[in-house]
């Protein structure tokens, strides 16, 4: 019976298809990377340059099958070696190339967050913290998986099938609970990816389709055209400006606009009947700030009336801030401390006295 499971094993090993399960592994980090970019952009297609990212998934499928065929598996063959007792293995890749794509990850959700505050007044059931909670469980994972290639350190190990365990779990219910990122219009989709690319433009970096960053060297803040990759920006005049100025100010103002608590940036944009470039570029021009904090700076001065009011008496905290147009304390609270320099329940207590 020994005898067969060893030949079995080796059999197995050497076959073709274990090889092409085993190469998946280089398919995975890519992978993630990927699918946080289709989560992020609104307009995201794959493009031919996005296969650079599955060069080292491609060089190992092929030298394990075309190259090794017919032998054991190239995963513990050794690169090189780091001391007398540790060697660094073909599949010691792996953990580090988890770890780029992590960073990556993160990188694309940090500005996602950012950029959501271009176009909605309200980003925290649609800001993806879980998923950045989820891919530091995964750097978890990566150090737990570099300890048992070259440290094997107990009580790192003893941890691996609960943190394994957490990762699914967390993934998996988070997956449900999360709400459309982007719930517009077909037809507003591809506006508001050029005013999230312009944004980045802007800035000063552009992130190319392979994920690199690159410095713009050009002046961001000359009119932006069809021309050298920069997306197109349709600007108003200085009367144009003045004019829609004066119609936002009096929705905001008169019709409390702000008081929608889903408010966003093709809604006001269809109230002031222009587009959502032209809007998105009003509101930048005129208040030097994003979209986000506009509209919240009307409801934190919205929410200083109710709590100094008699309303303070029948609503509690809650209950000013979705009266004011927040749809979470939380917002409410951070937004309001750093707004006002205090918290909404002293800032009510201070108004009493």
């Amino acid at each position: 019976m020994s005898t067969y499971m060893i030949l079995a094993e080796m059999t197995i090993s050497n076959s073709g298809f274990f090889k092409c399960l085993m190469s998946l592994q280089f398919f995975l980090a890519p992978s993630l990377y990927m699918s946080v970019l289709y989560f992020v952009k609104p307009t995201k297609v794959f493009r031919t340059i996005d296969c650079l990212h599955f060069a080292p998934f491609i060089v190992y499928l092929v030298a394990e099958n075309l190259v090794n065929y017919g032998k054991g598996s190239i995963s513990t063959f050794v690169l090189f070696r780091i001391n007398s007792q540790v060697s660094f293995l073909v599949r010691d890749i792996l953990p580090l190339l988890t770890l780029f794509y992590i960073i990556k990850s993160h990188t694309a959700l940090v500005k996602h967050k950012e950029n959501l505050k271009l176009i909605s007044s309200a980003i925290n059931q649609i800001n993806l913290d879980w998923l950045i909670q989820f891919l530091f469980i995964l750097c978890l994972i990566v150090i737990i998986w570099i300890n048992d290639a070259f440290f094997e350190l107990p009580f790192l190990s003893e941890s691996t099938p609960f943190v394994y365990a957490a990762s699914i779990f967390f993934l998996a219910y988070f997956s449900i609970k999360q709400k459309t990122i982007f719930p517009f219009k077909e037809k507003d989709m591809k506006e508001i990816s050029d005013v999230l690319e312009y944004n980045d433009y802007k800035t000063g970096v552009n992130v190319s389709a392979t994920g690199v960053e690159t410095t713009n060297e050009k002046d961001a803040t000359k009119e932006s055209g069809d021309v050298d990759g920069k997306p197109k920006i349709k600007r108003l005049s200085t009367d144009q400006v003045a004019n829609l100025s004066a119609q936002l100010s009096f929705l905001m103002e008169n019709d409390k606009l702000f008081l929608d608590n889903d408010l966003n940036l093709p809604t006001v944009a269809e109230k002031l009947g222009v587009s959502i470039h032209e809007a998105s570029f009003l509101i930048n021009e005129t208040t030097k700030d994003n979209f986000y904090n506009f509209i919240n700076k009307y409801r934190v001065e919205e929410a200083k009336k109710l709590l100094s009011s008699a309303k303070m008496e029948e609503l509690n905290i809650l209950g000013i801030a979705f009266a004011a147009g927040f749809n979470s304390k939380t917002t409410f609270n951070t937004t309001f401390k750093r707004i006002v320099g205090v918290s909404p329940s002293q800032y009510s207590k201070e108004q009493k006295k």
